[in-house]
C-alpha cells in the first residue's frame, strides 16, 4: 500500500501482513479454505483488504484487524457472480476489477461496495477476448490485464473498450504464461512470468528494460512465481510461490 505495508497471501489460506523491512505484523485466517486458497488480494482506499476468495467464487473484505467486513459474488456466470475469480485491484477513482478464469474469462468492474458496473472480454484468443486474465493493474484511466495462457498483455479503456496488444520487439523472447502487472510512476510495465520463472520490464511500448531470473530454487532463481508489487522507493518484490518466499529486488 502506499505506506509499503505489504499483504500477502499464502497456501496455508492466511493473510500474511509485513511492514517493508519484512518483518510480519499480523495474520488471520480467510473463513473458510478447505475447497481451495485465494489467489488476489488488494489494499482498498479506505483501509479494507479485499481478497478474491477463487475457489468459493467471491470477495471477502476484511477490516484491518481481520475481521471480515463484508463479502459480495456467487457462484455463476450472470452479472455480479463469478466462477474462480483470481484477481483484484482498484482503480484510483475507486472502482474494483476482477478477472476470472471460469467458465466466462472475464473482466467485471464493481463499486467499493460490490455493486456491478460493467464487464468486458470472453474465453478466446482474439483482441479483447482472454485466456485466464490472471493480473490487472490500473492506470491514467486504462486497465491492463495479463493474459496468462495467450502470453500477452491487453490494454483497456476503463469503461472496457479494447485499446491495443502490447507486442514485444519481434527478435525478443515472448512472454510465457505472465501472470501478474504492475506499473509504477515512470510509466514502466512490470510482468511476472510464471513458465519463464522471471520478471520483465517493459516501456509502453513494449520495449523490454531488462529482465531478470530463470527457473530454480536457488539465488537468483524462481519456482512458479505468482505475483509482484512495488514499493514506494522502487524495490521490487516477487512472491516465488514454489520456493515459499518473498524475494527482494533493487531496481
Amino acid at each position: 500500500d502506499k505506506d509499503d505495508t505489504v499483504y500477502v497471501l499464502d497456501d496455508a489460506g492466511r493473510v500474511l501482513v509485513y511492514d517493508s523491512s519484512g518483518r510480519l505484523t499480523k495474520q488471520w485466517e480467510m473463513p473458510e479454505f478447505a475447497a481451495g486458497k485465494p489467489e488476489g488480494v488488494w489494499k482498498l482506499h479506505d483501509g479494507r483488504i479485499a481478497v478474491a476468495d477463487t475457489h468459493y467464487h467471491r470477495v471477502v473484505l476484511f477490516n484491518q484487524d481481520g475481521s471480515v467486513s463484508h463479502k459480495f459474488g456467487t457462484q455463476g456466470t450472470g452479472p455480479g457472480q463469478f466462477v474462480f475469480p483470481v484477481t483484484i485491484a482498484q482503480d484510483p477513482s475507486g472502482f474494483i476489477y476482477i478477472g476470472e478464469y471460469g467458465d466466462r474469462q472475464r473482466i467485471q468492474k464493481f463499486t467499493v461496495d460490490g455493486e456491478y458496473v460493467t464487464e468486458f472480454g470472453q474465453h478466446g484468443s482474439k483482441d479483447g477476448e482472454f485466456q485466464r486474465p490472471s493480473g490487472v493493474a490500473c492506470q491514467d484511466g486504462l486497465v491492463y490485464v495479463v493474459d496468462a495462457f495467450n502470453d500477452r498483455i491487453q490494454v483497456f479503456e476503463d469503461s472496457g473498450k479494447f485499446v491495443r496488444v502490447i507486442r514485444l520487439p519481434e527478435k525478443s523472447a515472448p512472454l510465457e504464461y505472465p501472470y501478474d502487472i504492475r506499473l509504477d510512476r515512470n510509466n514502466q510495465i512490470y510482468v511476472i512470468e510464471n513458465k519463464a520463472a522471471r520478471l520483465t520490464v517493459i516501456r509502453l511500448d513494449g520495449t523490454i528494460v531488462g529482465r531478470y531470473g530463470r527457473p530454480g530454487r536457488g539465488l537468483n532463481q524462481f519456482y512458479q512465481p505468482w505475483d509482484l508489487t512495488i514499493l514506494s522507493d522502487g524495490r521490487i518484490l516477487v512472491a516465488d510461490t514454489g520456493n515459499h518466499r518473498l524475494v527482494e529486488l533493487t531496481p
